[in-house]
């Protein structure tokens, strides 16, 4: 087994004291809404290794205003909470709760960077979703002992454990659901990760974003694309709308609008639809647009992952899944310190 190098900070402000010694010199940008694809490239210049004590680990998270140092596993845990419905079952509350972990860790290593100069934020368009305790008062009203107790449970059980391949921390996408197949990283983010390719996702029929469905009137339609694409010129959907190329997920690579050439995550930003994997019924009036599945398609499926272990899988087996080819190891936690390095079986 791989032995991952815990990454722990001695102070609340260590992070910070990092930053201003250059640990700045990496940056990918993970945003889902970006054009020219995945940066993998974390610089020229090696990151400078966090010191190892035996300190807890926490993570530096800014949620728009201000910037807290949180215990990690805290973090996890109202990540999770934001991030999957409560109501979901357990192993795919601990699967969550290990591609959130992966995630964060991701950008503690500084292989990942949040734009806001902090290692991560509550932004969920930047890095990943998060609730405070208060809001998830708010959510949940009188079932939040039972959902919070749940969500802690699932965290608790899979503490330290992330995802590798070949020894690395993974690159741990998800998403709400695939529409029953997921996206290679490759198709959406312009770079192929091993772990990151198409799978079938079978059971997310009746989830609530399976499809979903959007009419425009012709006028609508028309300002819209003119809008977002000046270039189009578009007058007539009937004529005006074709699509070129779809990817094997069946999800909408190119399309030609007017007089101009789009990709499919243009066209779901310019109408904010909840996939590329979308089917157009265009009459002399209106334009319906039918999508499958919500969000980006890479990853895994939280719906899917539901699914699963609905039919009896465990979290392993639904990130294995999901993650092509990857290996789930434990780094050093709050309750698991930088002494205790060495081969840790995650199943102890």
């Amino acid at each position: 087994m791989v032995v991952l190098a815990a990454v722990l900070l001695p102070k609340r402000n260590a992070l910070r004291d990092k930053k201003s010694a250059g640990f700045d010199a990496a940056f990918i940008d993970l945003l889902p809404n970006i054009s020219s694809g995945l940066n993998l490239i974390a610089g020229d210049e090696p990151l400078p290794p966090l010191e190892p004590t035996d300190e807890y680990a926490f993570i530096d998270v800014w949620n728009g205003t201000t910037a807290e140092m949180m215990p990690l596993e805290e973090y996890i845990t109202f990540v999770t909470a934001a991030e999957m419905p409560a109501s979901y079952s357990l192993e795919a509350l601990k699967a969550q709760a290990v591609a959130a972990r992966t995630f964060a860790l991701k950008h503690m290593k500084g292989e990942v960077r949040c734009k806001s100069g902090h290692t991560i934020c509550t932004n969920s368009a930047c890095c990943q979703a998060f609730l405070s305790e208060t809001a998830l008062h708010e959510r949940w009203g009188a079932d939040f002992d039972k959902y919070f107790s749940k969500i802690k449970s699932a965290v608790e059980a899979t503490e330290g454990l992330v995802l590798t391949s070949n020894g690395e921390i993974v690159t741990a996408l998800y998403h709400s659901s695939s529409g029953g197949r997921t996206e290679d990283c490759e198709a959406v983010f312009n770079v192929a990760l091993p772990y990151l390719v198409s799978v079938e996702s079978e059971g997310e029929e009746n989830a609530p974003q399976f499809r979903s469905v959007k009419t425009f009137t012709k006028a609508e339609f028309v300002d819209a694309i003119n809008a977002a694409f000046p270039d189009a010129y578009m007058t007539d959907p009937q004529k005006d709308v074709n699509i070129w190329e779809r990817t094997d997920s069946g999800r909408i690579s190119l399309i030609r609008l007017g007089g101009t050439v789009r990709t499919g995550r243009q066209l779901r930003k310019a109408l904010k639809l909840k996939s590329t994997n979308a089917e157009f019924t265009i009459t002399d009036d209106t334009v319906t647009i039918t999508c499958l599945g919500f969000g980006h398609g890479v990853g895994m499926s939280q719906c899917g992952a539901n699914a699963m272990a609905q039919r009896g899988a465990d979290f392993a087996e639904i990130l294995k899944h999901y993650y092509t080819g990857v290996d789930i190891e434990r780094i050093a936690t709050p309750k698991t310190l930088i002494k205790l390095l060495g081969a840790i079986d995650p199943e102890e």
